[in-house]
């Protein structure tokens, strides 16, 4: 191996320590650009044979519930102790006022979360009344992180010199600010519309295979496919399962070929004005949040204001060869789990 310089060194130690760490994050820790990070961090898995760990994290519950209890007259703590021990439940708090017990619960669906207040709460025993309603979004330490993250963005954003640099850290935080395992995001309309030679200009793409990118692109010139749609009629759109939705009939089996699951797409816009478009895919079926769409509407709107600086630019970027042979590929910023 050879010997490591000191940036190589310091960006090692923050992977060693972290693995999970997004490359936006290192280049702030390091002071350097996202676009250097993913250059070393290439060059130390290459030709150092570094490795970077895998960590399998509990997926979020889909639905959490909270719950205000009024508790019959000496049954406070009987009720307090029997909601305590029910699986769903992550904490029970006993308060001053109104309502005697405040129940937290986590859910795979809004269905097992009703179920589960009809069954332990309306209809059971030493409960007078109650109330309950839906988390929608916990703000904490660590969701203000991600706003922090977002700025971080903002600031990166600034600073590109062309509009592949821009989109490729478009790519990044759409993967790792909002956990999309792929993304397609494009300047403008000519991925559909441009020369044949041209085609991959003003666009980039994570976890897709060039030849997904490209059939969508020929067959969107000759029928009502969901994605081109998108792009020409700037609709959002979400899509629990595009392998069985019948949106995305047309493509079974490029859908089935790439395998993902849910997928999300929406027009990127200054103002009044279409900039381009940006799809996330889920390799899993995932439930459409509040939260999510408001995320990605954020990040759309943050890179449309970044395009204004470019205007509809098309670029020489020469493809990578991961693109040139049709194999799914990272453009340097697969995310690390």
């Amino acid at each position: 191996m050879s010997e490591l310089d000191p940036l190589d060194q310091r960006i090692f130690g923050l992977l060693a320590e972290n693995g999970r760490m997004s490359n936006l994050e290192l280049a702030g820790h390091v002071g350097v650009s996202e676009k250097t990070v993913r250059q070393r961090i290439r060059r130390l898995t290459e030709r150092d044979g570094m490795r970077i760990g895998a960590t399998l994290a509990r997926s979020a519950a889909r639905s959490r519930l909270i719950v205000l209890v009024r508790a019959e007259s000496g049954q406070r703590f009987a009720v307090a102790h029997r909601l305590s021990a029910l699986p769903e439940v992550d904490e029970v708090h006993m308060t001053t006022g109104n309502w005697e017990l405040i129940v937290m619960a986590s859910f795979n669906s809004d269905s097992d979360a009703l179920t589960f207040y009809v069954n332990h709460v309306e209809r059971a025993a030493g409960i007078d009344d109650s109330r309950s309603t839906h988390i929608v979004e916990t703000i904490s330490s660590k969701t203000g992180e991600s706003a922090a993250a977002f700025e971080q963005f903002g600031v990166r954003a600034s600073s590109a010199e062309s509009l592949p640099e821009l989109l490729d850290l478009v790519c990044d935080a759409a993967t790792e600010l909002l956990g999309a395992d792929r993304v397609h995001v494009s300047a403008d309309d000519s991925w559909l519309t441009g020369p044949d030679a041209s085609w991959t200009k003003s666009m980039r793409w994570r976890g897709l295979s060039s030849r997904y990118v490209e059939e969508i692109r020929m067959m969107g010139r000759d029928s009502a496919l969901t994605v081109p749609n998108v792009v020409r009629h700037h609709q959002h759109l979400f899509v629990a399962d595009a392998q069985t939705d019948p949106l995305f009939e047309s493509i079974s089996h490029l859908v089935a070929s790439e395998g993902y699951h849910s997928w999300f797409g929406m027009p990127v816009r200054n103002g009044d004005t279409l900039r381009g478009t940006l799809c996330l895919y889920w390799n899993g079926i995932i439930t459409y949040r509040e939260d999510l769409g408001i995320r990605s509407q954020e990040l759309a709107d943050m890179l449309g204001k970044h395009l204004a600086r470019f205007g509809n630019e098309q670029t020489d970027a020469v493809p990578e060869e991961s693109e040139l042979t049709g194999a799914s590929h990272d453009r340097g910023g697969t995310p690390r789990t």
